[in-house]
């Protein structure tokens, strides 16, 4: 859930094991409500086909696909190593360097406070090689034109609690142009049900403090713990501050 109620659905297979993977994409959205159908719109594809792959939405609302297999196969010969960025603001995907190690059947990525993406695991079926370790992904957007690491903005005061409905006051060492929520969550078997990002809009600023207005929508902004990021006008994130919706 890349943005309140918009879902962005990637990949998969028609059957389970042995059919050749889907490089289609859609966007699902939910806004209408509980019992009314929602709107599907189809996407251009990725640019690799895959199936058993990770998906992660980044503070920006970008998504990051990784891992996966050209077949639905968990004997890793058909491995997916190239990842890819998909846009919300362009609704296209582009190709991001490859990755040294499958991560495709019980593979695993996460968003981490800094905004990087720990991308790790795979094995457990039979003829896999098992595999403990992680990668770090880092995203283009913590990059300069150069490829050096971005000047980012960094969030200064920020609290540990919120509750719904409320406003979270928030300073930056600098201007930032944008911010939002990103929840803390994990990845099974290349599901993750409980990742989702809310922007936040802020209510008020005086110079580079902000009142940030939170969605009453207890099913918009579930309990529990987020992080907050703050972004320069670039998209560049600052490290996140954990804050726990109540």
């Amino acid at each position: 859930m890349y943005d309140l109620n918009k879902i962005l659905k990637v990949g998969g297979a028609p059957g389970y094991f042995g059919p050749a993977s889907l490089d289609s994409a859609f966007i699902i959205d939910i806004s209408a409500g509980y019992g009314v159908n929602p709107t599907v719109t189809k996407l251009k594809p990725m640019a690799m086909a895959r199936t058993f792959n990770s998906s992660v939405v980044l503070p920006s609302g970008d998504v990051v696909v990784t891992g996966g297999s050209g077949v639905a196969s968990v004997d890793m010969t058909t491995s997916t190593l190239m990842p890819e960025i998909w846009s919300p603001k362009t609704g296209e995907f582009r190709r991001l360097k490859p990755m040294a190690v499958p991560r495709d059947y019980h593979g695993t990525s996460t968003l981490m406070l800094d905004g990087r993406i720990a991308v790790g695991g795979v094995g457990s079926c039979g003829g896999c090689v098992d595999r403990y370790d992680f990668q770090i992904l880092t995203p283009p957007y913590l990059l300069d034109a150069n490829g050096n690491p971005a000047n980012r903005p960094v969030i200064t005061a920020a609290p540990a609690t919120a509750a719904l409905g409320s406003t979270v006051n928030l300073t930056t060492d600098r201007s930032a142009a944008s911010f939002a929520l990103v929840r803390m969550s994990a990845t099974t078997h290349a599901v993750n049900s409980d990742q989702r990002r809310v922007p936040l809009m802020p209510a008020s600023t005086n110079g580079t403090s902000y009142q940030l207005a939170l969605p009453a929508d207890a099913g918009a902004l579930l309990s529990g713990n987020w992080m907050l990021f703050a972004m320069d006008e670039k998209g560049v994130p600052s490290v996140a501050k954990v804050v726990r919706i109540q």
